[in-house]
This record gives structure tokens, sequence and C-alpha cells, in this order.
């Protein structure tokens, strides 16, 4: 049995979980981490935490495993049909940095139900098992995502998000003719099983959320385009705040929303100053 913990210092303080693990066994790629999060392999004080905890001074995070972790795993081998589906996903790329345009209906990483996800695709296809996405959109929503082709570029983009230096800006289509030209939505949400639910406070457990909303067109059909631009970036932050206000996004059935070819979400534009980088997509022909 492999075992090792640490207790968190001053200057590790309100660091990522994710982040800090990355650090000590920079050989994992961030999936590998979240499987071992995933499965409890790793604690922080005894119980299972997620990617995006924030440590605390004193806390103690703690890894129990058969055999010490071991570097990434051999590269999925890619069909005919995922080759042709990352053949034009692919939309800016540096020698650092590249974004992708993520279908629905695809993981961003392996997991529960999926062998593999959009990142190990990526690695397959780029032949490089230490590129790694920088943030996650949810399976049902399609659009940029930011990959870092390195450690260096993970490290560095993953601060820029931290310091919220980074825009991403989402396109939907919900139902209803939303009234006010532009609103700020901000609330508590809070994992409750396979549901993300709004609640009154903190004091519940919840974590505060906040989104700004900007009508782009309403339409006859009684349905409203809107451009949404995260203050934070919640679990189905999106979804829940426009469900709550009677507008759930067309396709988003799990929040009220009609059934549709797709869920109509596109995380359509990425700013990253410090890089020079302001890339933004067509909406998808779905939308329309």
């Amino acid at each position: 049995m492999y075992t090792v913990q640490w207790k968190i210092p001053p200057d590790d303080h309100d660091v990522r979980l994710d982040r800090f693990i990355r650090r000590k066994y920079q050989e994992i790629p961030l999936t590998g981490i979240f499987r071992l999060l995933r499965k409890g392999v790793i604690r922080v004080n005894g119980k299972k935490k997620k990617p995006a905890y924030r440590l605390q001074e004193n806390d103690v995070v703690r890894v129990d495993i058969a055999t010490r972790p071991s570097g990434p795993k051999k590269l999925i081998i890619l069909s005919a049909e995922q080759k042709k589906t990352l053949a034009t996903a692919l939309v800016f790329e540096d020698a650092n940095i590249a974004l992708y345009n993520k279908p629905p209906g695809l993981a961003m990483h392996a997991g529960s139900g999926h062998k593999y996800g959009f990142t190990e695709m990526i690695q397959a296809a780029t032949r490089n098992p230490s590129f790694t996405f920088v943030n996650r959109i949810d399976k049902a929503t399609a659009g940029l995502v930011i990959g870092a082709k390195n450690k260096q570029a993970a490290r560095n983009l993953s601060e820029l998000l931290r310091r919220h230096e980074v825009e991403k800006i989402y396109f939907t289509m919900v139902h209803g003719l939303v009234k006010e030209e532009t609103f700020t939505v901000s609330s508590f949400l809070k994992k409750e099983d396979t549901r993300v639910e709004e609640h009154a406070s903190e004091a519940q457990g919840a974590k505060k959320a906040e989104s700004l909303f900007t009508v782009i067109k309403r339409f006859a059909n009684n349905t409203t385009l809107l451009e949404a631009r995260l203050v934070t970036g919640r679990t189905h932050q999106l979804r829940v705040q426009l469900a709550n206000l009677s507008h759930p996004i067309i396709g988003d059935t799990k929040y009220g929303g009609k059934k549709a070819k797709a869920m109509l979400l596109f995380s359509g534009r990425v700013v990253i100053d410090a890089y020079g980088i302001d890339v933004r997509l067509p909406l998808p022909e779905y939308f329309s």
C-alpha cells in the first residue's frame, strides 16, 4: 500500500485541491487526478472532496493507493468517426495553447459510463499525453474549451482563470420572452444527487453563483436568444438560474426545457487578454 499525506502550510491556503495534487504528481494528467478524487483515493481530513475544493491551512491531504501513481495511461486508438469529429474541432492554437470546439453530448473526461472523453481523444489525436483542458463544460454543452499543450501552459492558464482574467461567454436560447434587456442573477447553488438546486444562503452549504445576461433577440415563437457571462463558474450555473427565472434552456430537459436536437447552450467566445486571444464561433446550425 502506497500512503502519503501532507499538512497544508499557510502558503498553500486557498489553493485548489487538484492543482496541489498536480504539483506533487506532475506525471499524472488532470484526468487521472480527477479519477483518484472521484474514487476517494485522495481525501482531505478523511473526506472525499471535489477537484475545485479550496485547501485551508492545517488541512490534511492523504493519498492511499495500492501502488504509487505511475503516470498517464496509454493513448486510446481513435476510430474513423472520432477522427472525423476532431478534424474540424481545432479553432486556435499556438506553441502552448489550443482552443477546441467540443461537440454536444461528449464528456470532457473519462468517467463512470464512458471510458474516454474529449480530453483523451485530443491526447490521442495530438500524440500528447500531457495535453489537458483547464476549464470544463457540461457533456450536453457545446463550444469552446481551453487546452494547454504542456504543464507550464496549464499552470499559467489556471492562474489566469483563478484571477478571473479569462472571459468565457455563452449563448443560449430559452423558452419565453425575457423582459429585461440586461440583468444580473446572484444565487446560491448546491449539488443534490444528480441535480443542482438553488438555496437561500451559503448556510446550507451552497456556493454563490453570479451571471450577467444580455438579450440578443426575441423571437415570435416565444423564445429569446441570450448572451451570458459567468462571474463564477458553478456546475449547471446558467441552466439552473435560467430555469428558476421560468426561462429554461431549450433542450435542457433536466431543468424543465422542452426536448430538442441538442441543448441550446453554446460556449461561443473566449477572451484571454494576457495572450492576445479573442476567439468567437458562429452559433451552431441547430440554434436556428
